[in-house]
């Protein structure tokens, strides 16, 4: 019963990170100044004509980003940054969905809503992955410092840097489909703003 509770504690936080990331971003859009909101409202504008003339080259930030956040996941310092990390992109995630109702109302919220299913959701959904394994993994490490607990943290830990090695593949994968196929998906739903 406790180990069920420390999981669902981790998945609770988690979602509330998730959650407050994409309220921060639609509030902290409503804080921009007119001029802001109306620099935001011309690249608003010039959107349709970004996806049908250019890929999404996502494979080297994505990298770097993985990489580095799974060798933060090895550590306790690292926890946190990761954690603020997921709430950045949900944070972006929210601003983008402010900015689309902003200019295309409605249409603008179906289109943000395919946009982040086509370009951010696998992302999104591996930066969970990886927050809860870096949990998980700081949970390992501190119960050895602390209680001196010795049951096989090699192995734990060989078994979780596996997991993120496919993570990493998942990712590799994902950033391909994002350059040969997500603009011309998008291009399909142009007609919402």
């Amino acid at each position: 019963m406790k180990r069920m509770k420390n999981k669902n504690a981790a998945k609770v936080l988690i979602i509330t990170l998730i959650l407050l990331g994409i309220l921060f971003g639609i509030i902290y859009f409503s804080m921009q100044s007119d001029l802001n909101k109306t620099v935001i409202m011309e690249k608003m504008m010039g959107l349709k004509d970004t996806i049908k003339t250019t890929h999404q080259n996502m494979i080297l930030p994505h990298l770097i980003t993985i990489i580095a956040l799974v060798f933060l996941s090895y550590s306790i310092i690292g926890v946190p940054l990761i954690l603020f990390y997921l709430f950045y992109e949900c944070t972006s995630i929210g601003f983008l969905l402010a900015s689309l109702y902003s200019a295309f109302k409605l249409k603008g919220i179906l289109f943000g809503l395919i946009h982040i299913l086509v370009c951010k959701c696998i992302f999104i959904l591996c930066l969970v992955y990886i927050s809860y394994i870096a949990l998980k993994i700081t949970k390992k490490l501190l119960r050895v410092l602390i209680f001196k607990e010795n049951d096989s943290l090699y192995l734990h830990l060989k078994n979780l840097f596996l997991k993120l090695g496919i993570t990493l593949g998942v990712i590799v994968v994902y950033d391909l489909f994002l350059y040969f196929f997500a603009n011309k998906i998008l291009n399909i739903f142009l007609f919402l703003i």
